[in-house]
């Protein structure tokens, strides 16, 4: 065999392995640039440039199997061989968009009934792949945009595998032949031929092209050279290929379709032949679809000589070919790209047998000792093979296989399991396993970089649509190829196939190092030539500044129309595919003019919903669609992809009763050209059935098209089109509330309801299974109304509407196109020359045969559509349009001066298609479905005590009718027109149905209408209203989580926080009080805490023990505060930070009387909190009770965050009022309302003291019964008479969330997130306002912008003579609010007024506060019957920051697999926002990709911790190390990290968790308390802290071997660890101690706790047995124990496993020393004392006891004193005048008395004996007195000196204080007998001590 030949057969056998790519996925990702080295033993496959030989009429004479690379190089064709002239691509026809259908991989069956056609021929009711899509273009490579990114690696992981050959379907239905379709078919030779084979490989094809009849060139015979593919037959001959082209021209193979007859030669005594099927008249016909894709099988022919037609000879490749050899002998690589050296790997090849067990093929081969960075070659064994295996052994017995499957299957022909990967091998681009990691490994080649293709919108099915080409890319076949060339000289191009991850439509190709450029192709592509419907792309070049590349491929419309490449553009894989910006075009052109507010017109606040056609997707605009046909399935299902996304969604939610879509679906009816049913198939829709006699088929004609009820019963006139269909969504919004969505209506009311994606802007923009920009949402975009009455009919004089004027707009009369300044976006009106409104002939409506019937639509993207008609309209589009309102007390307004002249106020809309209003959630009008012109009304009443909506609508189908209520054809009239309602609805509540809807009079409200466009053609509109206006001024927060993580927006939801004030200043008019709201009779209710008829009991939820105190006490803050009444006192020892134990720690306020809480609207209290840091809400928590003890409050763990009224801080040392709203506080089912006990408490210890707690009564609203007030009616708040700003207390405002409320007595209102309260005629005109909001720049950025009529003011009218204006230029749009400037300050000065009144107002503008002037900007000098409306929009922008979890392993462990950690987040804010629980997220890091997760969005102060879940790899955590701002985190037992948020753009703190494989254990500390009697001490008695050393030493030590001290947690750590009673509550944990030394000799680690105190130096001295702390003194023991099975525990030591460790501090008492000092006195003549030291006075001590009977203590001549002294000591004073070697020493706490047995000569002893008391508290008493003087204290010894002082016998001394003086006593003539009774006397008192 040559070298040619042998290379060709290697190259053929790998064609194989992809035909059948379709169904399984090879998830990829690149690699990085690999090391460059050289493959030996590969092999190239040289191509042929011999393009006369092209058979198939591409020019190329080389065609392998499916997966197979191709390289053109040398001329392959053997000598002698028959040539056509060169053949290219046909110029005209098509072909078809699929891959060669032909290579087939020789291990894998073709498919059965697999024909020769290409053309997906599906039947109208069958259905295609839902997730395919496939859309048209025209775009080329010169669209394509680039964006600038790195090219960093792709690194692809092995997992589930690629599409298998065998997975390829082709449909045989049609035997129609396309032009330009390429046929396969082979030949098998017979085995005779075989020897002849090796000498002469080549064989020719031939055959004749005519039926006989035709006349040249056409009828001619054609020859092409067959191509071997590689494989071999069971016997062993080659297979050979050949390739056709059916193409109606002379060059063609396949001219006609078909052959007379085919004949294969070998040589001249070596050929076969099939004649043709005889037609008769010697006619013969064999057509190529018969044939196609089937091997003529020689062995069952008559060689050399003409077989009749028998297609039984024609067999499918794979019943005769060998499995599994097309690539033996063909080189694969193993390369180490880790940064290790790869050893003892063994490489085995596979093969499996029928049986599923597998057999070694060849020898195993093993590696040894591959660097890293080198590679080693293996040879697949010449045996049949189809897997392979890299066994990695440590040497120890332990093996692993890499990539975690024990076999590799490379034909990719089976599907992949546990222990099987599945991949297409490749020898030029797919053949090296690159090695980084045990489980990171991927195939492809060395320093090739992964090319993707997205096929979303290009893989779709366009059959029935009349296309010339009925599959987009890839094919039919389900294969997408590409073709590949280099700048480089010397490298030959390549096509391969492309290989397909399965679960989306990324197909992806490795590029080898050196190729730029690439076109990918439906079919085997190895040319540039142009496609023919966009079956291929151009010649692309792939961007080098793109990360994982991806060709964003065009959708087919127009492509398949018009011809060509498709288009498409790059960007990176994964990117939000978005063409418009891709190819940097625009797809809706949008007019720039300034905006100019119009006088007498209402500006509406709402937002347009652009949803995209097929050649929008494509970056294109509409407004240039080159077809103008419009009664053709290409002009009714404009929007196929929208649609196939809608279904997506849909059938995620799998719970929409009503699937809505966009476009003209023609129904099933006789005579009606086009139906859908013909091009269903292709798109595959939710809810779709091709069974017109379904209910499915019914229902879905129903909803989308205006022909059809959902009985099935089709009109054809304008009544029939414009019935609703009502009941397509919920009856209330997504987020409950005014701001939400529509949701569809579900099929199971018990399941999740869908928000209608054509409303749902994530969902338009991205966030949908298609990863697309499928429209565009402009918001705050301004609708213009105009006034009129709207509804006076003609003729009837006594009309009340003729007086009624109504906002109205009416797409008839005014044409309006959405226009943009400066990037806001308004509606423009067009106007004739006259400036009057006027319709414009771009909006006119159309019918569906681009015909016009006079009439006139809303059409906002219409302004520079074309003249094409409705082909260029911009159909398919949504409003939403919202306004608040108030209602008058009855729902009527007056007309003209007569009161009882009303009407009543009335919403109503006419026009097509779905339109839903909704109010205040509720959804009230349903006017839906895809319809002609209808209409809808509500009309507005009352029931006395509130006011009630009536909805009508026009008429409705059979089957989509909620309104059922028939109104005898109630009539309005409509700009002149009468307007007809046949049906009347009944609005039952959203949350009870068993009672209708009604509206709380005096509040606002909000109206909300959702209008579609979806149905094409007409696009009517007309939409009036005649609620009540007023001079209002609006306040709305928003607060922007754009930068906030998804999971915590709802911490921002319902919190009452925002605070701000307003004040007014009137410079009009004279005085008028605001009237001080009402109660309904209600006071405050103030609990008085020391009465008896409020307060039942007080007392702590643990009684009797000193840790828990609730009781009442003295106020705290006495001396600052006149307030000296009693307040509860609230404390509980130890931190609760988890919140478990409330139960214990709760103070309980029994109430003597319920209260009811229906009468109360808050609930206040004051609060006062010892300590120096601030208290939390998210910590302190409140109940109220029933008597059922049901509760309400802070249930659960929740703090009281969430229920204030207004932010609250809480500052230590003061008293604090908090404010509750009852309304937001939450509940248990079935609590009454009625309270009975109030519990509070906290998660800290600390003293806390409450007091003033008081029910607020809910405010009363009065009644608004007319429209607005007259000015000088309004409220002056006191202002007028100063001429300064006051408070505007008690100004009366309706909130959007809360009804009416009005402006506390500080003037101080409170607002939550998307709230908008409104004050009605509160504020006269021109007066100032002065706006502020209490700003928290901490947590937000606050931004205000002021509106006048739903517009920024951006610039302000100078003129007029009300207000002086300092700068007309002034913006007030996104104004920064900073402590200086809280609120608005417009710099206008209002004029002074000349109404005669007591105004003190001067003329000039206040400089003590930022103010604006209540008046129209744009128009100041409004007249006295205009009114002014002004909205003031703060908007809070949260600010964030983040965290970094990096994962490291210790030493040289191998990091693998995916790590989880769980991150807590609480406090959110560092306001505890949100519900109180926690928010817990997990997140993985997966090794294999990256070491570090980000987590971003997390609002700041927000208190986090971090745990890493047990690792699923055995390892374990061995330390945490914290990088960044670590002031703000630190790490908790080495096992966690706790912190608070710091604001950044990127994480401000890295949290590094190291892992590693050695054992770890824990130890868990505890510290046990006792008195000196063993009972446990009190907590009142414990130190505060203690000090404690890890340390360790090898178990094999000595006794006297020295104890490390281990730092904890880290290396850096101190050597000791503090811990405290209040948040450890004396336990710590050692976490992730190593069990042995890093070496690991096999010797265990024994570990020990020592307590210890800290040095003057801060080090670390270890105590003995005992230990002083605080003056106490305690003895240590340690007890050990295990906590799992392995290890010891013994003598308080833990070894070799896990344990815990218990330290035992028994209180000593104290020991007593006295000291006693013996002094003589003696007093001179004048008074002086001497004092002399006594030697030689002996004191005795003795031990009292009191007598068990009672009675006085008595000696205990028991006692032991010890050292044989028994009863009693003695001892003796030396010269000193001290006890000479002091006996009375270790003396215990109790009684003693000291008797002075003998004394100095010359002095008398002491009367009677000293009673001293020691006690265990370490105090001295004296005779009953407490001596505070004497005493001193060194550790546990408490010593006491006592001096006794005695006096001579002359003057006998005493006990006690000096005597009285004796000289007054005697005298020269006292007798004697006198001096002996007075020396009697003194005798017996004795001396005296001290």
């Amino acid at each position: 065999m040559t070298k040619a030949n042998s290379n060709l057969h290697r190259a053929a056998a790998l064609l194989a392995a992809l035909c059948l790519l379709a169904s399984m996925a090879l998830p990829v990702y690149a690699a990085e640039t690999e090391p460059e080295f050289s493959v030996s033993n590969s092999e190239t496959i040289p191509g042929d440039d011999n393009t006369g030989n092209g058979a198939d009429g591409t020019g190329s004479d080389i065609s392998v199997s499916n997966l197979e690379t191709i390289q053109k190089d040398a001329d392959t064709t053997s000598e002698g061989s028959k040539t056509e002239p060169e053949i290219s691509v046909p110029e005209s026809g098509t072909i078809t968009n699929s891959a060669d259908t032909t290579d087939k991989a020789a291990g894998a069956p073709l498919t059965e009934g697999v024909t020769g056609s290409e053309n997906d021929n599906t039947s109208a009711g069958e259905t295609a792949d839902a997730d395919k899509t496939g859309e048209d273009s025209t775009g080329s490579e010169d669209e394509a945009g680039f964006l600038n990114e790195g090219d960093s690696a792709d690194d692809r992981m092995i997992t589930a595998g690629n599409a298998k050959e065998s997975d390829i379907v082709l449909c045989a239905d049609d035997t129609t032949v396309q032009e330009g379709t390429k046929y396969t078919f082979y030949f098998a030779p017979p085995k005779s031929w075989k020897d002849k084979l090796l000498e002469t490989p080549t064989i020719t094809c031939s055959f004749r092209r005519g039926n006989g009849n035709e006349s040249e060139p056409k009828n001619s015979v054609k020859e092409t050279p067959a191509k071997r593919t590689g494989d071999l037959t069971k016997d062993g001959c080659p297979i050979y290929q050949v390739d056709v082209y059916n193409k109606d021209n002379e060059n063609s193979l396949c001219p006609y379709g078909g052959f007379v007859w085919v004949k294969f030669t070998l040589d001249d005594t070596n050929w076969v032949q099939m004649n043709g099927e005889s037609q008769g008249n010697n006619a013969y016909w064999m057509p190529v679809t018969a044939i196609a894709d089937q091997c003529l099988d020689g062995n069952k022919l008559t060689e050399n000589q003409k077989n009749d037609y028998d297609l039984s000879k024609w067999v499918k490749p794979a019943d005769i070919t060998l499995k599994h050899v097309r690539y033996c002998g063909q080189t694969m690589t193993l390369l180490n790209n880790s940064d290790k050296a790869l050893d003892n790997v063994t490489v085995t090849f596979w093969e499996k047998g029928d049986d599923g067990k597998f057999t070694p093929v060849g020898d195993s081969r093993t590696i040894n000792a591959l660097q890293a960075g080198e590679h080693a070659d293996i040879t697949i064994p010449e045996t049949a093979c189809a897997y392979v295996s890299f066994q990695k052994s440590d040497g120890a017995g332990n093996n692993t296989y890499i990539g975690g499957k024990q076999y590799f299957n490379f034909y990719n022909d089976e599907d992949p399991s546990d222990n099987i990967a599945v991949f297409p091998y490749d020898p030029d681009t797919r053949y090296c396993l690159i090695y980084k990691g045990d489980n990171d490994v991927r195939w492809s080649a060395p320093n090739s970089k992964t090319v993707y293709f997205d096929a979303t919108f290009s893989n779709m099915l366009y059959n029935g649509e009349g296309t010339a080409v009925q599959h987009g890319m890839p094919g039919a076949n389900g294969s997408l190829w590409c073709y590949m060339t280099s700048d480089e000289n010397g490298k030959p191009a390549i096509t391969s196939q492309m290989a397909h991850d399965g679960n989306s439509e990324i197909w992806y190709v490795d590029v080898p190092e050196g190729y730029t450029k690439i076109r990918f192709a439906s079919w085997k592509v190895d040319n540039e030539t142009a496609a023919q419907s966009g079956d291929s792309t151009a010649m692309l070049t792939i961007p080098a500044d793109k990360e994982k590349p991806c060709f964003y491929a065009d959708t087919s419309d127009d492509v398949i129309y018009q011809g060509g490449n498709r288009g498409g553009y790059w960007d990176k894989l994964g990117a939000i595919r978005d063409a418009e910006s891709g190819k940097n075009t625009t797809v809706v052109d949008i007019a720039s003019e300034k905006f100019t507010q119009e006088a007498g017109t209402k500006y509406i606040t709402s937002t347009l919903y652009d949803y995209y056609t097929d050649y929008e997707l494509n970056g294109l605009n509409r407004d240039k669609y080159p077809d103008s046909k419009t009664s053709s399935q290409r002009g009714y299902v404009t929007f196929e992809q929208f649609d196939r996304a809608l279904s997506s969604a849909y059938k995620k939610n799998n719970n929409v009763k009503y699937p809505l879509y966009t476009g003209h679906f023609q129904p099933s009816i006789s005579g009606w050209s086009c139906p859908f049913a013909d091009v269903a198939a292709g798109m595959n829709l939710y809810g779709w059935s091709s069974d017109t006699s379904s209910d499915d088929y019914k229902t879905f004609m129903a909803v989308n098209n205006s022909a059809l009820d959902k009985n099935g019963v089709g009109v054809n006139d304008d009544a029939g089109y414009a019935r609703t269909f009502q009941g397509l969504v919920e009856d209330k919004t997504s987020t409950g509330d005014a701001n939400g969505l529509p949701l569809l209506k579900r099929s199971d009311e018990n399941g999740t309801a869908l928000v209608d994606p054509h409303f749902d802007k994530k969902f338009l923009e991205g966030e949908n299974t298609f990863n697309t920009v499928l429209g565009k949402v402009y918001e705050n975009v301004s609708f213009p109304f105009t006034q009129d009455a709207v509804f006076k009919s003609t003729g009837d004089a006594n009309d009340k509407e003729a007086k009624a004027e109504y906002w109205y707009y009416d797409s008839s009369k005014s044409s309006l196109y959405l226009t943009q300044d400066n990037g806001k976006f308004y509606l423009e009106s067009t106007k004739n020359q006259k400036g009057e409104l006027t319709t414009d002939i771009k909006s006119e409506n159309r019918k569906y045969n681009n015909g016009t019937n006079g009439t006139f639509g809303f059409f906002p993207f219409n302004k520079s559509v074309g003249n094409g008609g409705a082909s260029q309209y911009n159909y398919g589009f949504g409003a939403k349009l919202q306004f608040d309102f108030t209602l008058t007390d009855d729902g009527k307004v007056q007309v003209g001066d007569d009161p009882n002249n009303k009407v009543p106020i009335k919403f109503f809309f006419s026009g097509d298609d779905d339109v839903w209003v909704y109010i205040d959630n509720q959804l009230v009008l349903d006017v839906g479905g895809a319809h002609g012109k209808a209409s809808g009304l509500l009309e507005f009443g009352s029931n006395g005590t509130d006011n009630t909506v009536t909805p009508y609508v026009s008429s409705n189908k059979a089957g989509g009718a909620t309104y059922t209520t028939p109104v005898n054809n109630k009539t309005v009239y409509f700009n002149g027109s009468p307007v007809t309602f046949t049906k009347q609805g009944k609005i039952l509540d959203k949350d009870n149905k068993d009672k209708e809807f009604t509206l709380d009079k005096g509040t606002t409200h909000t109206l909300t209408m959702f209008y579609m466009e979806r149905g094409m053609w007409e696009s009517n509109m007309a939409v009036a209203f005649n609620f009540p206006d007023h001079n209002e001024l609006q306040v709305e927060k928003q607060v922007d989580l754009s930068d906030v993580d998804e999971d915590f927006q709802a911490c921002f939801k319902d919190q009452k926080i925002f605070d701000f004030t307003i004040q007014n200043l009137a410079t009009h008019y004279g005085t008028k009080p605001a009237v001080r709201p009402g109660t309904g009779s209600v006071e405050n209710k103030v609990l008085d805490l020391t009465a008896k008829a409020d307060v039942e009991s007080i007392h702590p939820a643990t009684t009797d023990n000193e840790d828990y105190i609730f009781e009442l006490a003295d106020n705290p803050a006495q001396g600052s505060e006149a307030n000296t009444g009693q307040v509860l006192h609230w404390f509980a020892r130890h931190n609760d930070l988890s919140s478990t134990s409330r139960d214990m720690r709760y103070g309980i306020l029994k109430l003597n009387n319920p209260i009811d809480l229906n009468q109360y609207g808050y609930l206040t209290f004051e609060i006062y909190v010892k300590g120096e840091t601030n208290l939390s809400l998210n910590n302190l928590y409140l109940q109220l009770l029933d008597d059922g003890n049901r509760q309400m409050g802070s249930l659960s763990k929740a703090g009281l965050n969430g229920a204030t009224f207004g932010s609250v801080t809480l500052e230590p040392n003061k008293w604090n009022t908090v404010k509750l709203s009852l309304n937001k506080m939450k509940e248990v089912v079935g609590f009454d309302n009625n309270v009975t006990t109030i519990r509070v408490g906290d998660n800290y210890q600390r003293h806390i003291y409450f007091r003033n707690f008081t029910f607020v009564p809910k405010t009363v609203p009065d009644i608004k019964t007319g429209f607005t007030t007259e000015q000088d009616k309004i409220p002056d708040y006191g202002s007028a008479a100063s001429g300064t700003l006051k408070n505007a207390t008690y100004a009366k405002y309706t909130s959007n969330f809360d009804g009416m409320q009005v402006v506390d007595d500080q003037g101080r209102f409170v607002l939550e997130n998307g709230e908008i309260i409104t004050f009605n005629d509160q504020f006269r005109r021109g007066s100032y306002i002065s706006l502020k909001e209490i700003l928290d720049t901490k947590l937000y950025d606050t931004t205000w912008t002021v509106y006048e009529n739903g517009q920024p003011v951006t610039s302000m009218n100078g003129g007029g003579s009300t207000v002086t204006v300092e700068k007309p230029s002034k913006s007030l749009e996104k104004q920064i609010a900073t402590v200086d400037q809280p609120g608005p300050d417009d710099g206008r000065t209002e004029e002074k007024g000349t109404e005669e009144s007591d105004n003190k107002y001067g003329g000039t503008k206040p400089t003590d506060a930022n103010t604006i002037v209540f008046r129209s900007y744009s128009n100041p000098d409004e007249s006295d019957d205009s009114l002014t409306s002004l909205k003031v929009q703060y908007i809070n922008k949260v600010k964030t920051g983040g965290l970094i979890i990096k994962k490291k392993v210790a030493g040289n462990d191998t990091p693998t697999g995916i790590y989880e950690f769980k991150v807590t987040f609480s406090d959110v804010g560092g306001q505890g926002l949100g519900t109180g629980d926690p928010i817990v997220k997990t997140y993985p890091i997966n090794m294999r990709d990256k070491d570090t997760v980000t987590i971003t969005g997390i609002p700041v102060d927000t208190r986090y911790t971090i745990e890493e879940l047990e690792p699923k790899d055995g390892s374990h955590l061995q330390g945490i190390t914290l990088e960044g701002s670590e002031k703000n985190a630190h790490v908790v037992k080495n096992t966690t990290v706790e912190g608070v948020i710091v604001e950044g753009a990127t994480p401000q703190m890295t949290a590094t968790f190291t892992n590693t494989s050695r054992k770890l254990i824990d130890i868990e500390f505890t510290k046990l308390w006792q008195d000196a009697h063993g009972k446990p001490l009190g907590s009142a008695k414990q130190p505060s802290e203690i000090y404690i050393q890890l340390q360790r030493r090898l178990e094999n030590s000595s006794e006297k071997d020295h104890w490390e001290a281990v730092k904890y947690p880290a290396t850096g750590s101190t050597n000791y660890v503090t811990v405290n009673s209040i948040n450890d509550r004396w336990k710590y944990s050692f976490k992730g101690l190593d069990q042995r030394p890093a070496e690991d000799n096999g010797t265990n680690y024994v570990y020990r706790i020592v307590e210890g105190t800290l040095g003057t130096d801060g080090n670390f001295k270890a105590a003995g047995s005992s230990i002083t702390i605080g003056g106490n003194t305690y003895t240590i023991s340690a007890e050990a124990s295990l906590t799992g099975t392995a290890g010891s525990a013994a003598n308080g030591t833990i070894t070799g496993g896990s344990g815990k460790i218990e330290l035992i501090n028994k209180l000593q008492d104290p020991k007593f020393t006295l000291n006693i000092v013996k002094k003589g006195v003696t007093t001179a003549e004048n008074g002086s004392e001497t004092q002399t030291l006594l030697s030689g006075v002996e004191f005795k001590l003795e031990r009292l006891t009191v007598p068990s009977g009672g009675g006085e203590p008595q000696v205990d001549t028991t006692y032991d004193f010890g050292s044989g002294n028994k009863g009693s000591i003695a001892g003796i004073t030396g010269n000193d005048g001290k006890i000479a070697i002091n006996p009375f020493k270790n003396l215990k706490a109790g009684s003693y008395q000291l008797t002075e047995v003998k004394t100095a000569e010359g002095y008398n002893l002491l009367s009677k004996p000293i009673r001293i008391e020691f006690t265990t508290n370490g105090d001295c008493l004296i005779d009953g007195v407490k001596d505070e003087t004497n005493v001193t204290r060194t550790g546990d010894t408490c010593t006491m000196t006592l001096t006794v002082l005695n006096r001579k016998s002359f003057e006998l001394p005493h006990t006690g204080a000096d005597a009285p003086s004796l000289w007054l006593l005697i005298g020269l003539p006292a007798l004697v007998a006198v001096l002996l009774v007075l020396v009697f006397r003194y005798n017996k008192k004795g001396g005296r001590r001290q």
